[in-house]
């Protein structure tokens, strides 16, 4: 809005200025006091007129706004004053034209303007040369300033534009980082309800077989010591499986590391859960993903843990099948338990 009131100070300076300065101008006879009034006027309704019409007639303010300005234009023309610059006064109403109005509206008040401009030229005498060349002058004069106009108006629209794109483009970004945050904490939420249930297997397996072996211990103990001692050092050896199945499952946190094939780990679950337990394996052995052996491992060590509470003295077969099924390779194991009657 300031600099607008800036190019109008500037428009009406260049038009009244060579008019000062013109031997024939009389600054302080009424005519010239009509003159200064119809400028400012002219200058007031280019900077508040807009607001006052939108208020008084918001369906049509337009056509009744630039119809007083294009009379105050006519006027100016009319006073007997000096008008080698009065042709000036058109390019702000047709810059604000085309700024508020659709191009070819703008373009028909451009077109008043020079018509206005050629009828007092040919009125006060001017020959059609001469009122030509003023036609062709203005109509230049015209051309550049919508020209000019428009690309400011698309400049300033583009700048609008990105600068809301870059707003919107930060909401994103804040959108996107609080995201990340959630997904962060939903990872790190699961893979701390993953850890405890490793552990809570793991450590319920270890806990069971120091649990039967140190039953079987104390139970061999005033007959058998030496046998007990052997019990015993199966349940430390047990409590140190569970320690280290502690750690592994806490240390997966921290850095990637080689695990076992499937087939090798529960052969040591086996042998750490001792009693009359066997394994066998059929197919093949291949290294699956982690997920699923972790799935089948702590499936079988469960599945001993169960069958040691809640069978007794069993036998117990572990078999992993890696051989192709009908359906396409597959790997599978069965858990059997006999249970003496």
């Amino acid at each position: 809005m300031l600099v607008f009131r800036v190019a109008i100070v500037a428009v009406l300076i260049s038009m009244l200025a060579p008019v000062l300065f013109d031997i024939s101008f009389r600054p302080l006879v009424p005519v010239s006091f009509v003159l200064y009034a119809t400028l400012i006027l002219y200058g007031v309704l280019m900077d508040r007129g807009v607001g006052w019409a939108k208020r008084l007639l918001p369906q049509c303010w337009a056509w009744p706004y630039f119809t007083l300005q294009l009379i105050l234009f006519t006027a100016v023309y009319a006073l007997p004053v000096p008008r080698q610059t009065v042709w000036i006064l058109a390019m702000p109403i047709v810059s604000l034209a085309t700024t508020v109005l659709r191009l070819p509206w703008a373009v028909l008040i451009a077109v008043l303007c020079v018509a206005i401009q050629a009828a007092f030229f040919r009125y006060f005498g001017a020959p059609w040369h001469g009122v030509a060349s003023a036609v062709l002058g203005l109509g230049v004069g015209m051309l550049f300033t919508i020209g000019c106009t428009g690309l400011a108006i698309w400049a300033n629209t583009s700048r609008e534009k990105a600068e809301r794109l870059a707003g919107e483009l930060a909401v994103a970004n804040d959108e996107l980082r609080a995201a990340a945050g959630r997904a962060a904490a939903l990872a790190a939420a699961q893979e701390r309800n993953r850890i405890a249930r490793d552990i809570h297997d793991g450590l319920g397996h270890f806990l069971t077989v120091v649990d039967v072996q140190l039953q079987a211990a104390r139970a061999l103990l005033p007959a058998q010591p030496e046998r007990a001692g052997e019990v015993l050092d199966k349940a430390e050896q047990s409590a140190r499986s569970a320690l280290a199945d502690v750690r592994r499952s806490v240390g997966a946190l921290r850095e990637p590391a080689e695990r076992p094939l499937l087939r090798v780990a529960l052969e040591g679950l086996v042998r750490e859960s001792g009693g009359a337990v066997s394994f066998e394996s059929a197919g093949e052995p291949r290294q699956l993903s982690e997920a699923a052996e972790q799935a089948l491992f702590r499936t079988v060590q469960e599945a001993l843990t169960n069958v040691r509470k809640h069978a007794g003295p069993a036998r117990v077969v572990v078999r992993l099948d890696y051989r192709a099924a009908d359906n396409g390779p597959e790997v599978g194991f069965r858990v059997c338990a006999e249970v003496p009657v």
